[in-house]
């Protein structure tokens, strides 16, 4: 119940910034409904009437009355409609406004606790819930409580008594309607928490499609699916049990009241205490007054949907997201980096992932670090761009923390291009522009050179215009690096991080490719750090870092390692031989 209170506050919220729309459609609603109570009262004249044998002239009046408050009804409820729908789509649009905004402003913490599926389901589904509370849930609750309140009015007005006997079982109503108001809210949030999981499924069963078709998996992927929808179905059921409650009591109470009205009411028109024409409107007013007894049942199921749903969606909006300053635009910084006793462990892991680590990258210079799998080599690049937060003071570009810079311009200064190659499904011109989006084709086309990729995106039928498929599908796994590390070098940041970016090119293209970054260095226009488990990435760098378990094992240049030995001398080796192997 106080969940459920509190998720129509924030249903509220949104109402709110629609003062003026709100006004004028309970305005409209209150009109209609008041044209509609008062249609009884001109009925019971017009029965009246004719009991009484007066003349056509004084019925046709009241007919035409009765015709003119139709008319304005059906105007007012046109009114309210047109108010109440259209603020609901614009809520509607800003929720999932929201939702998306702060779904891409999340921390990478947090990100990685929750499912794509969950966020997909908060901005479909539940927006949807909400929607429909805001539309229709809102809009019939205060029609219910007016028309109610006006029509056990009416009654009590046309005959006390009989309105008493008539509105006895409606009490045992509301007893019904705050049990079901409480079952109904936690049946309705484990319907959604099903939908996240099935959710999630289908868009990681979709992603990785042919992971499980080599595997011979299809089966077996498609009975767990059955198996998510079929406890989603059985949640499903069981939130429609508690709301299936509520119409069956709602009749049989309505019936109740429509069976004293015909033997208390019946008898009181044979005795003459009441006209036919009070008979008339009081089983009117009655029968409206079903209307709100119906409409609290269905307000009910909408509002428990709603209120579940943007709880929800209120614990996404109410994460705290990643602080996007955006400062005036300060100088160019040179990219400098430097690491001082850096250690780092990741939330829950049980081993640090980087140990007192420690160098310096001067503006225009360039590094290597080379280190087997879970040595602690992508983790520098992540607390660089503060995917995750690094110690105060231990890692600093051009002289200052990176925990210190705002977001924007520290993200503005680094161009990364990640171990796993990530392109959207738009054009490949489209793809290069991300980190530049003022770019023209020239400058496209120059850094598609540098990446040994312009000629074969003009082997491509429509050229840089050919839009690629999801995640890039119809290139190769090597155009795609090239792909990424082009994108990166038309970003027009001073540091260039490079982490594993060639490990599907060819020998002879990475050599080319790396003359030509070396070029870039040497012409002052970026610094250099690279990432990789190849030797040949990182031979001709100023400097090379070589991990274990996150410490610093060996450091110097190509030609020290070699002649230290160890861990760097043997991955020389093996590689060189293995080169071999295959040239011969």
């Amino acid at each position: 119940m106080k969940a459920s209170w509190r998720g129509l506050r924030l249903i509220l919220r949104y109402l709110a910034r629609y003062r003026t729309e709100t006004s004028l459609g309970l305005l409209g609603l209150v009109v209609s409904d008041a044209a509609q109570l008062t249609l009884p009262f001109l009925t019971k004249h017009v029965i009246d009437g004719l009991a009484a044998g007066q003349g056509p002239a004084l019925l046709r009046g009241w007919l035409l009355g009765i015709a003119g408050l139709a008319v304005v009804a059906y105007g007012a409820r046109c009114l309210w409609r047109f108010c109440f729908f259209g603020i609901a789509r614009r809520c509607d649009i800003q929720i999932r406004r929201d939702i998306y905004t702060r779904a891409i402003r999340l921390s990478l913490t947090t990100h990685a606790g929750m499912t794509s599926g969950h966020v997909m389901s908060l901005a479909t589904s539940d927006v949807l819930a909400v929607r429909m509370v805001l539309a229709f849930a809102l809009m019939s609750a205060f029609d219910a409580l007016v028309f109610g309140f006006l029509s056990m009015g009416a009654l009590v007005y046309l005959q006390p008594r009989l309105a008493l006997y008539c509105l006895l079982p409606y009490p045992v109503l509301g007893i019904i309607m705050k049990l079901v108001f409480g079952w109904s809210y936690a049946a309705y949030d484990k319907v959604q928490r099903s939908l996240d999981e099935m959710t999630e499924k289908a868009r990681e069963s979709i992603a990785g499609i042919r992971v499980l078709r080599t595997a011979v998996q299809e089966d077996s992927d498609v009975a767990q699916f059955a198996a998510l929808s079929q406890t989603q179905m059985q949640r499903f059921l069981a939130h429609v049990k508690l709301d299936g409650l509520y119409s069956p009591a709602t009749m049989i109470l309505s019936g109740a009241a429509a069976a004293t009205l015909l033997s208390a009411g019946g008898a009181d028109v044979v005795d003459g205490t009441i006209t036919v024409g009070d008979f008339a409107a009081f089983a009117a007013f009655l029968a409206q007054l079903t209307w709100p007894m119906v409409a609290a049942a269905w307000t009910l199921s909408l509002c428990q949907r709603g209120a579940a749903s943007m709880e929800r969606i209120d614990g996404l909006l109410g994460t705290e997201p990643e602080p996007l300053e955006f400062p005036a635009p300060a100088a160019r910084s040179g990219g400098s980096l430097e690491a001082r006793a850096l250690s780092f462990t990741y939330p829950g892991a049980p081993h640090p992932a980087l140990r007192e680590l420690s160098f310096a990258l001067a503006a225009g210079g360039s590094l290597g670090i080379v280190g087997e799998v879970g040595s602690g080599k992508s983790t520098l690049v992540r607390l660089l761009l503060r995917l995750y937060t690094p110690p105060p003071g231990a890692l600093q570009l051009d002289g200052c923390a990176v925990e210190s810079l705002p977001l924007t311009q520290l993200r503005a200064s680094v161009a990364w291009v990640e171990q796993e190659a990530f392109l959207f499904s738009q054009s490949i011109a489209e793809n290069l522009r991300l980190g530049h989006p003022a770019a023209t084709f020239e400058q496209i086309q120059a850094a598609a050179e540098q990446a040994e990729l312009h000629a074969e995106v003009l082997s491509f039928p429509q050229g840089y215009d050919t839009l690629l498929g999801e995640r890039g599908v119809t290139l190769s796994g090597g155009q795609k690096q090239r792909l990424c590390l082009a994108r990166a070098l038309l970003k027009p940041a001073p540091l260039l991080v490079l982490d594993d970016t060639l490990s599907a090119v060819d020998a002879h293209t990475e050599e080319k490719i790396l003359q030509r970054l070396n070029q870039r260095r040497l012409d002052g226009q970026q610094t250099l750090l690279v990432i990789s488990h190849r030797i040949s990435s990182v031979r001709d760098l100023d400097q090379i870092l070589v991990l274990h378990e996150g410490t610093v094992v060996g450091r110097g240049t190509h030609a020290e390692l070699l002649a230290q030995g160890g861990f760097y001398a043997r991955l020389h080796d093996l590689q060189t031989h293995e080169l071999e192997e295959r040239e011969a």
